[in-house]
């Protein structure tokens, strides 16, 4: 069974999508539901485009990565 293209949107986060200008005042389980919205974004994108994942994406994705590993340090 396949989601429906409007709960499809909310489960991703495209390129064009907004994204947070700032992280840090954003609470641990925010980044947790964008860092999976990224993820399943970037997934799609490698396997339907042949380049790989998007440049805007794959940005995000190493934003949250920051993020995380600066909260798990600090």
């Amino acid at each position: 069974m396949t989601a429906s293209p409007a709960l499809e949107r909310l489960m991703r986060l495209g390129p064009d999508d907004p994204f947070p200008d700032e992280l840090l005042g954003l609470p641990l389980e925010q980044l947790q539901i964008l860092h999976s919205r990224i993820c399943r974004q970037l997934e799609l994108e490698y396997l339907t485009d042949p380049e790989g994942g998007h440049p805007i994406t794959c940005d995000r994705l190493h934003e949250l990565q920051i993020e995380f590993t600066s909260r798990l340090l600090g």
